[in-house]
């Protein structure tokens, strides 16, 4: 399978550099203009990021330890809208979540330079307090595996579900994406509750930085499924062990040009098909090759298209290698 995955794309999409400059300078950041990412770099969890906006997923009262680990010797502050962090070092806090469900705006800056980065912390809602029976607020959620995959830790039911509501769905949860893309397509009435993970969020941004590189005009990623209910992963037919439960997949296509609604001519061949998704594909094992700052090993997965969609690409960030190709 790797064979198929050489380390640059084809000819035709590199020539499209100068579509890719003039693109860029459309894209709409959360921050300043200046680019998405920063001089310095902030560790949490397992987690590091370099990027002007951020989201974060954390439990009613969980303690989170952030801390700067690239940046030089600039001298950096947190500011928190309550009195809820404290210093732990030069560069180094923590900070408790508070009990109540929903986003909290947290911002760390250097001051030497004036960059900020913005963290927005989605406190989730505990599984426990469901409703009913795979159910919270209405929303239907089902059921994940009592035993998890493997026995593997990632495959564990989610200890918490964020809240989506009509008011938060736009918030950024990286610069180029939104809370609202990833929410399960079964739709419903708001609150709507899903689960994502950051390296997710981290290795999106990654791919599109890596298919801008490659000279391919992309101002985002089209997330065609991120995260599904237990239910409506039931629904649709697909496997119980999906990592789109878990909130750490995504269904991808570049979706740039006319026609609109499938994957763009990758490779300038007049068509969308097969070897478009291959294209991604390549560009996608490159990033999953990559080990630091954090480890984006995963599932990578190739979709010729269908009567009712185009090809996509499936990326997901489950900690071992998976690989596959559905014509």
């Amino acid at each position: 399978m790797d064979q198929r995955f050489p380390d640059r794309a084809p000819g035709p999409a590199r020539r499209c550099l100068l579509a890719l400059l003039v693109a860029g300078l459309l894209v709409a950041l959360p921050a300043a203009a200046t680019g998405h990412k920063l001089g310095f770099s902030l560790q949490f969890r397992n987690e590091v990021t370099p990027y002007r906006v951020q989201g974060i997923f954390a439990l009613p009262g969980e303690r989170l330890d952030l801390a700067i680990v690239a940046g030089g010797d600039g001298t950096y502050r947190l500011a928190a809208p309550e009195a809820r962090s404290r210093e732990t070092g030069r560069g180094r806090w923590q900070w408790r979540a508070p009990e109540d469900p929903g986003l909290h705006v947290l911002e760390v800056a250097r001051l030497d330079t004036g960059e900020t980065m913005t963290l927005n912390v989605f406190v989730t809602v505990p599984r426990a307090a469901s409703t009913g029976p795979g159910i919270i607020d209405g929303y239907r959620i089902g059921r994940y595996p009592a035993e998890p995959f493997r026995g593997l830790p990632a495959y564990r039911p989610p200890r918490g579900f964020i809240r989506v509501t009509r008011e938060n769905r736009d918030v950024h949860v990286s610069p180029h994406f939104t809370l609202g893309q990833f929410v399960s397509k079964q739709g419903g009435a708001y609150p709507r509750y899903m689960v994502l993970r950051e390296r997710m969020l981290l290795a999106l941004e990654a791919i599109l930085e890596e298919v801008r590189a490659e000279g391919i005009p992309a101002e985002t990623l089209t997330i065609m499924s991120g995260f599904r209910t237990p239910w409506y992963n039931a629904h649709i037919g697909q496997g119980r062990h999906s990592r789109h439960l878990w909130g750490g997949a995504a269904d991808i296509y570049i979706d740039q040009r006319a026609p609109r609604g499938r994957m763009d001519d990758l490779n300038g061949d007049g068509r969308s098909d097969l070897e478009d998704a291959r294209v991604l594909a390549r560009i996608v094992a490159r990033v999953q090759r990559r080990r630091e700052p954090v480890d984006f090993t995963g599932g990578l997965g190739i979709y010729g298209p269908r009567a009712h969609r185009g090809p996509f690409v499936h990326v997901d960030v489950r900690g071992y290698r998976a690989r596959w190709e559905a014509p």
